[in-house]
């Protein structure tokens, strides 16, 4: 009896042991509970931005539909509604949409019948539309509205032919007409770009409605159509209409380990519990395996960006400066760049971009978008040629995915010191320009949609003349974009700053005037920063500054 009794006191367990076990279970379901909740919120807000990225994409593809029409409206008005003017430049845009889609499109002038039976095609071009067309359907309630607003108004989708329309009232179209484009849709697929980023990332349905509605699905890569699960919804504005672009991640955002890690740290928890001595000793270990991987994958990164930055030449009658900030962590480095080069006929190329992504292989594309960039512009060509063949590289060869970059020549200097600059600008933010009385403004014009985007466009370019003494101020957009702030905030503090240097302050100190503002927040992206201020005198020789290169770590 006494052997027994012995047994069952060894088999209880005491109550500081049991106490300690349900202590350690709830801590264990609380961490990874704790866990699970911090990454699904990351996945979400990864999900939200990946969004916001795509729907930036969409928003810069329809602009150029608006501008399309509206330039065939002013062509009207010019001609005083020449029917010959207008079909002629209709058939070019035909032409030109067929080099780079294979989707049909079409364009019409119409205007109501009398009584309100239809409308009539007055001028056309395309295989849909022909003069003297009479169009009495569904349609007709598209070109009643566009009548009504300033703003681009499109057609319903067809369910049998898949067919969408937009059109253009006045006032760019002549007073009771409207200009239509028209193009077929085909069978639903994937957009163009599927395969890039951001749309890689995500399957996304794009409905030409307010709502997810099936029969009006422009555009899918996923046959689940309205998608369930973790989605976002956000609205495309398209005219006066308010689209819809739902997106769901493919896969965890956050990576696959990252998504899992409550099992892992759940695990974890549990052995730890066991063996507390060993888990903070294996804690430890990993801790410092984690900061020598880290100290040495920086290292290389710096290294590897240290290499890719050009070195500034010496440039006649110019002074320039610049800086490059590294703001990612461990291996991560960014495909920010600026440059600035000697350009046939003494000219001087000036080029500020910035790869979409921030790892190792936006990087490399950004050495080579540098070079490519640089092959073509060194026998002084256009810069919106340069642009354009640059684009068109990119999009053959899948160099990158999405890529932002202003491309300009600096004209040798006229008698009074002042230069022409013609530049093209790609999706980039808009350089600031400081004139010798101390004003700033923003160097508007040129703008077109980011290089890689999924329409093909001609990228436009634009001429201003700098002042002697003028600086430009080229920037990429981790120097202004701030979480929680708008983008319009912190490029007015930029303005200030600018404006508040002293005339007698090198451009070395004007950059450091700029990063100082920087010095108070983590950066979430590289900087790049190219200053250039043009002599008041010709024969002025100003040796190049150093270009910078900060590491935020």
């Amino acid at each position: 009896m006494a052997a027994g009794g012995g047994g069952a006191r060894a088999r209880r367990l005491r109550p500081a042991t049991v106490i300690a076990l349900v202590v350690a279970l709830l801590a264990s379901a609380g961490a990874a509970w704790a866990v699970h909740s911090a990454v699904r919120t990351q996945e979400r807000q990864l999900l939200k931005e990946r969004a916001n990225e795509l729907n930036l994409v969409l928003t810069s593809a329809v602009g150029p539909i608006t501008a399309g029409l509206a330039s065939q409206g002013a062509l009207l008005s010019a001609t005083h509604g020449s029917r010959t003017a207008y079909e002629e430049s209709a058939a070019q845009a035909v032409a030109q949409s067929a080099k780079t889609s294979a989707q049909p499109v079409s364009f019409g002038w119409l205007r109501p019948q009398p009584g309100g039976a239809g409308w009539v095609v007055v001028a056309a071009s395309g295989t849909e539309l022909h003069r003297g067309q009479v169009i009495t359907d569904n349609r007709t309630q598209t070109f009643r509205r566009a009548l009504q607003t300033p703003l681009m108004v499109s057609t319903p989708v067809t369910k049998t032919d898949r067919r969408l329309g937009f059109a253009l009232g006045p006032p760019s179209s002549p007073p009771g007409t409207v200009l239509y484009r028209e193009s077929q849709l085909g069978p639903l697929r994937a957009p163009p770009a599927a395969s890039s980023a951001p749309f890689a990332e995500l399957d996304l349905v794009i409905y030409a409605s307010s709502k997810p509605n099936p029969d009006t699905a422009l555009a899918a890569t996923t046959t689940q159509i309205p998608m369930h699960g973790d989605v976002v919804r956000l609205p495309l504005k398209v005219g006066a209409e308010n689209w819809l672009v739902a997106s769901r991640a493919k896969r965890p955002l956050v990576g696959g380990f990252a998504h899992a890690a409550w099992w892992v740290v759940l695990l974890i928890a549990l052995l730890a519990s066991l063996a507390v001595a060993a888990t903070i000793e294996a804690a430890a270990r990993r801790r410092d395996y984690a900061l020598a991987l880290y100290a040495s994958e920086h290292e290389v990164a710096e290294t590897l960006q240290r290499s890719l930055l050009p070195a500034l030449p010496r440039l006649r009658g110019l002074q320039v400066a610049a800086r490059y900030i590294a703001g990612g962590l461990g291996q991560e480095v960014g495909g920010d760049w600026y440059d600035a080069f000697p350009v046939d006929g003494g000219r001087v190329g000036i080029a500020v971009g910035d790869v979409i992504g921030h790892d190792l292989a936006a990087a490399s594309a950004m050495a080579q978008i540098r070079a490519v960039l640089r092959a073509y512009a060194v026998d002084g060509e256009a810069p919106a040629a340069v642009i354009n063949r640059l684009d068109h590289l990119i999009d053959a060869l899948g160099l990158t995915q999405l890529v932002t970059v202003i491309y300009g020549l600096l004209e040798p200097p006229a008698a009074d010191g002042s230069r022409r600059f013609t530049y093209a600008n790609a999706g980039h933010l808009a350089p600031l320009v400081r004139e010798p009385d101390g004003t700033v403004h923003a160097l508007a014009g040129g703008e077109s949609v980011v290089i890689g985007a999924p329409i093909d466009v001609e990228h436009a370019q634009v001429e201003q003349t700098l002042a002697a003494g003028a600086t430009l101020v080229l920037f990429t957009d981790g120097l202004v974009e701030v979480p929680g702030r708008p983008l319009d905030d912190t490029i007015q503090e930029l303005v200030e700053i600018v404006a508040g240097a002293g005339v007698d302050e090198s451009l070395d100190e004007v950059c450091d005037r700029i990063l100082a503002t920087t010095d108070e927040r983590a950066l979430r992206d590289d900087i790049a920063l190219l200053t250039i201020r043009l002599a008041p005198n010709e024969a002025a020789v100003v040796e190049p500054s150093r270009a910078s290169v900060i590491d935020v770590s």
